[in-house]
């Protein structure tokens, strides 16, 4: 019985061997395969260190009340000219001008000089920065307005131009058969 049992153990165990050896051989050769043989055994999630509801709570409501600020202060062009003018010149092109006329931004961003920027920064009061805006002269002491574009009188090439062209699209064809 013994030399029965030897036997035995002696199979087993060069059975569990060869299945080894082939399951490592059939491992190797799908890890060859790209995108094949798996990345070995998977590591246990990491604990995720969660803010807790009441500071989410808070952090949402915080961005909100910025974002009104921030659409606060460039509601009008008013606003919007005294932030750019209070801002650093790296912070000015964050600052969207799309609330001006291309004459505002040329007179912001252009005609102003250095201290003229300074002057308008210290203005205290929307009604002045209106007031420029709108062409009114004088209406900030060492500042010029905006220039006003004064209009032709007649009408110019181009209103010249599809006049003509509309006047030829009206007509009936100059030909008669």
């Amino acid at each position: 019985m013994a030399l029965i049992m030897a036997m035995a153990n002696l199979a087993k165990g060069s059975v569990a061997g060869l299945w080894s050896f082939a399951d490592w051989c059939w491992q190797t050769a799908w890890s060859w395969l790209p995108g094949g043989g798996g990345g070995g055994t998977a590591m246990p999630p990491k604990t995720l260190d969660l803010p807790d509801i009441d500071e989410a709570h808070d952090a949402k409501e915080a961005a909100a009340n910025q974002q009104k600020a921030a659409d606060y202060m460039l509601s009008s062009p008013e606003r919007v000219v005294l932030a750019w003018a209070r801002a650093t010149k790296d912070e000015r092109d964050s600052i969207p001008l799309t609330r001006l006329s291309t004459d505002q931004i040329d007179w912001l961003e252009v005609r102003l000089t250095d201290d003229q920027i300074k002057i308008l920064a210290d203005e205290k009061s929307e009604f002045r920065v209106a007031a420029a805006l709108a062409g009114q002269e004088d209406s900030i002491p060492g500042l010029p307005s905006v220039p006003l574009k004064r209009k032709k009188s007649g009408p110019d090439l181009t209103d010249r131009i599809s006049d003509f062209r509309m006047r030829g699209i009206e007509r009936p064809p100059a030909y008669v058969h």
